[in-house]
């Protein structure tokens, strides 16, 4: 062995007390040699030593460097780059994975410098951080998914104005207030009995028709047992601050470990006024969408919606087995329009309508038709049906010596069970002797104008 040789194992051996592997490369001639202690390091099959560090490296740098990680060599390990480096002292260092039985194993690079005699030589001493550095990410990725977790945490716990959590066991409770909505109401940030201190506020606090509601809820029990199955349970309850009514809403979950309960109370107040106004506006459309435009009433919709409502109950043996149909029909309307106008027309439809409303005034109108109208008759006006329809018919023969008054056919069928068997039947019946009503006042305006 050489005196240089010599040297080069003494501070092998003292290099290698903090690197598990060591490089020399002779600044002048790029010649090397390397030790290493790391047996994973032996099973790469490097060359101990070579005539060309920087050759060598860039073609063992494609073989057993992690792919992403080969630019590191290429940028920081040219002879060019370590020569600066060397004349200004820098001391360089980087981490990058080596493949080690095809899995990516993470080593630490330093570049040091060494005068051996009249030589410069680069000195890297090579450690194995792998484990550190796994560690390390695994930390941070605990952490990133922890302040992920507070962040969705803060987040839904930001829609209730006070959260408690509960030992479903002992009663025991933690209160978290996030806002204050509650007025004078004291809040407690600990105590030993949720329930019993629940119920207690719940004489004093909530509305009386919610109060049995709520009680049962805050039974321990109950709340173990309505859980059973389904991930959270929710009502909502009036709540008296003052003299207001304020809606809040109570949501109750199980908390990751199973043994300690969530719940939260938050102010919905805004909500469900919201939900009021747009269902009356939903209400006021659908009603909309049911009405003649022309006359108010009901409309053709509307009456197949009662006509199957009715079927139904029929079907289902529940109701309106006492009923009655009435079909009204305008006499020459179509000789209005083509002779008076569209205008005129339309004042006859709604003096038409007028004058069935009036007579009928306890049961629903309908027009089904440009000239035909629908009352479905119960309760007292199915009574009284036929003196109703007397009634209907005198008006109407009134009607035939005032000029411009409408003329109208009436028709009227009762529901029989023996024979219906649906309500299209029983508006059938009335239909055909609305006609025959027709063709009878047709008859008597040519009477009356011989």
């Amino acid at each position: 062995m050489t005196k240089e040789d010599r040297v080069f194992h003494t501070i092998a051996e003292a290099l290698l007390v903090d690197y598990s592997s060591v490089y020399y490369v002779n600044a002048r001639t790029n010649e090397y040699r390397w030790y290493s202690i790391d047996p994973h390091f032996h099973s790469l099959q490097l060359e101990q030593g070579g005539c060309d560090f920087f050759e060598d490296m860039s073609r063992e740098v494609e073989r057993v460097i992690c792919e992403e990680d080969r630019h590191l060599f290429r940028e920081n390990m040219s002879r060019e780059t370590l020569l600066g480096e060397m004349k200004e002292g820098t001391m360089r260092s980087f981490v990058y994975r080596l493949m080690i039985e095809e899995k990516p194993v993470y080593h630490t690079l330093r570049l040091l410098r060494e005068t051996i005699g009249e030589e410069d030589y680069f000195v890297f001493g090579v450690l194995n951080v792998d484990q550190q550095i796994r560690i390390r990410q695994a930390a941070q990725k605990a952490e990133n998914e922890r302040k992920i977790f507070n962040q969705i945490a803060e987040s839904l716990a930001a829609n209730y104005d006070m959260i408690y959590y509960v030992d479903s066991q002992s009663g025991a409770y933690n209160e978290y207030k996030i806002n204050d909505i509650y007025g004078n109401f004291e809040v407690q940030e600990e105590g030993t009995d949720f329930f019993a201190e629940s119920r207690n506020n719940i004489k004093r606090m909530i509305h009386p028709e919610d109060r049995d509601r709520l009680e049962e809820i805050m039974e321990k029990e109950y709340l173990i047992q309505i859980l059973q199955g389904r991930r959270q349970y929710s009502i909502d309850y009036r709540l008296l601050i003052g003299e207001k009514e304020k809606y809040t809403r109570l949501t109750a979950t199980w908390a990751a470990d199973r043994i300690h309960f969530i719940i939260g109370v938050q102010n919905v107040d805004e909500e469900i006024c919201r939900e009021r106004e747009r269902q009356v506006a939903l209400n006021s459309a659908n009603e909309m969408a049911r009405r003649d435009g022309l006359t108010g009433v009901k409309n053709k919709y509307a009456y197949h919606e009662m006509e199957q409502s009715i079927q139904c109950d029929l079907e289902n043996g529940r109701g309106y087995f006492s009923f009655a149909i009435v079909v009204c029909d305008i006499n020459d309307l179509k000789v209005i329009n083509d002779t008076k106008g569209h205008s005129v027309g339309d004042i006859y439809i709604q003096d038409a309508c007028k004058m069935i409303c009036d007579v009928f005034s306890h049961s629903p109108v309908y027009r089904v038709g440009g000239d035909e109208f629908a009352v479905i008759l119960t309760g007292n006006d199915h009574l009284y049906r036929y003196e109703l329809c007397d009634k209907f018919k005198a008006e109407v023969l009134k009607n035939e010596k005032k000029e411009g008054t409408p003329i109208v056919a009436i028709g009227m069928a009762e529901y029989d069970d023996a024979v219906d068997r649906t309500v299209s039947d029983v508006f059938k019946r009335a239909d055909d002797r609305m006609y025959r009503n027709k063709e009878d006042l047709k008859k008597l305006v040519r009477k009356e104008g011989i």
